[in-house]
């Protein structure tokens, strides 16, 4: 059997691709070049590569809350089991969420194996270690984030068939690799979808947050506003606009091409509906349609520019006439501009995995749960809502427990479909009971999803989640 390693070389901005396997020169591992395809291979599966990868980590973290809903096409299916908490181990989003990390973190372990190398120089083997490190972190905490304690591969010879780690190993171990990556890694990232200290910090601060250490999340958090080095945009369309990536907003992105099949991105392709008025006829959509409910969008302030990243209306194509969303639950979300340069539903957007505003609004959240209100936590959110042109609050009135609703609420009108809903409602353990609120079967157990019964197949030391 071909092993096959997708490697994604740096040029001057982004990652090209270019494909290794067993059959390249045996100078793969033993070069730097080399061992840089693998790296960059385990980056390629790290930006969840391809279609359903960058979409399934939207829906899975979207559909489940209520924030948005979708209907249409052959993914119908997967999104009512999603929304109606039907979801089990043969759930295609599910599978290729677990596939595309632990693909990662295979490659990130044959690169730390093959460090040992008196050819290498030391700052390539410094700065390559602190990136492994990275990603390994970045993987583990995602599939931390999905399914709880999951097996820890550490090296590449590990047996396969490996049971699932205890949480605290689990725990410990994201902690201890981005520790490591925050050490080495540079405050500006090597190349353009690399990491970079900052990333690092960022994915710890957001881990320590989901896991309600929230000491540690305000700590990262401050320390990564005295970096000096990112800062909100004065306008808000500008932090997702295709001609502004890579702005000091983005702390960590996914990049996307729309020239490589499994580098593209197709999320605006199954959000719009054939009769929308696309700006460039490459701008192919699917028969599904994704829509955000009339009680988010007229729960936003009149003033509040962030809503202007939501279509309530449009004129048909076909028709030509109006056809009204707001009112009947058919709003749509737009922050992720159509690509002037895509290739049919294949777009190079990429994907913002970790903005400022996050930053400031998960220190908030923190301080908040640390000691009730202050004035340093009014301050944070009155930075994210001064620049989204609404009033800002104040501090007389707030307890714990009203500011805390209140940074949730501001968390969903800033983080709007950008798969964040999820996190921050089992964070503050609303997320099941706002779903039996709508009228779902929901339970304790679906927080976390079920192992996919293709590795519980696999690997008979595996044991599924809870209820499943």
């Amino acid at each position: 059997m071909v092993l096959f390693v997708i490697g994604i070389i740096a040029c001057e901005k982004r990652l090209d691709e270019e494909v290794f396997s067993e059959l390249a020169p045996s100078t793969l591992f033993t070069s730097e070049k080399g061992l840089s395809s693998v790296l960059n291979s385990s980056y390629a599966y790290a930006h969840r590569p391809g279609f359903q990868d960058s979409w399934a980590a939207y829906h899975l973290a979207s559909m489940t809350t209520g924030e948005i809903w979708g209907q249409g096409g052959s993914i119908e299916n997967l999104w009512l089991s999603e929304i109606d908490f039907t979801w089990d181990g043969n759930h295609d989003h599910i599978i290729a969420q677990w596939t595309i990390y632990f693909n990662s973190i295979r490659d990130a372990n044959i690169v730390l194996d093959n460090l040992d190398n008196e050819e290498f120089s030391n700052e390539y083997k410094q700065l390559t270690e602190a990136e492994a490190h990275f990603l390994r972190g970045w993987d583990y905490s995602e599939l931390y984030n999905l399914f709880g304690p999951v097996p820890l591969y550490k090296t590449s010879t590990d047996d396969p068939l490996l049971p699932r780690s205890s949480e605290s190993e689990v725990q410990e171990f994201i902690e201890q690799e981005l520790l490591a990556a925050i050490a080495n890694l540079p405050v500006q990232a090597p190349a353009y979808g690399r990491a970079s200290k900052g990333a690092a910090m960022a994915v710890l601060c957001k881990y320590y947050l989901n896991t309600k250490q929230w000491q540690n999340a305000a700590d990262v958090a401050e320390d990564i506003q005295d970096l000096g080095v990112y800062e909100l945009l004065p306008n808000y369309g500008n932090v997702f606009s295709i001609d502004n990536e890579g702005n000091n907003e983005i702390l960590w992105a996914l990049p996307k091409d729309a020239t490589s099949p499994t580098a593209s991105q197709a999320i605006d392709a199954l959000v719009f509906p054939p009769d929308y008025p696309r700006p460039n006829p490459n701008n192919i959509v699917f028969a599904a349609r994704t829509y955000l409910y009339d009680d988010f969008v007229n729960s936003f302030d009149e003033n509040d520019t962030r809503r202007n990243y939501i279509i309530t209306e449009y004129v048909s194509t076909t028709t030509g006439e109006i056809v009204p969303g707001l009112g009947d639950d058919r709003s749509f979300p737009y922050k992720i501009e159509f690509d002037p340069g895509a290739v049919g539903a294949a777009a190079g957007n990429d994907i913002p995995a970790i903005r400022y505003s996050d930053i400031l609004l998960s220190r908030a959240e923190a301080l908040n749960e640390i000691s009730g209100p202050t004035q340093t936590a009014i301050d944070l959110i009155n930075d994210v809502r001064t620049r989204a042109g609404i009033s800002p609050l104040t501090l007389a009135g707030f307890t714990k427990e009203t500011f805390r609703e209140a940074i949730l609420q501001e968390r969903g009108w800033e983080l709007f479909f950008e798969g964040k809903r999820r996190e921050d409602m089992i964070r503050q353990d609303v997320f099941i009971s706002n779903a039996v609120s709508r009228g779902k079967n929901a339970k304790d157990y679906h927080k976390l999803f079920p192992i996919p019964q293709v590795e519980l197949d696999a690997n008979p030391d595996l044991v599924q989640n809870p209820g499943y």
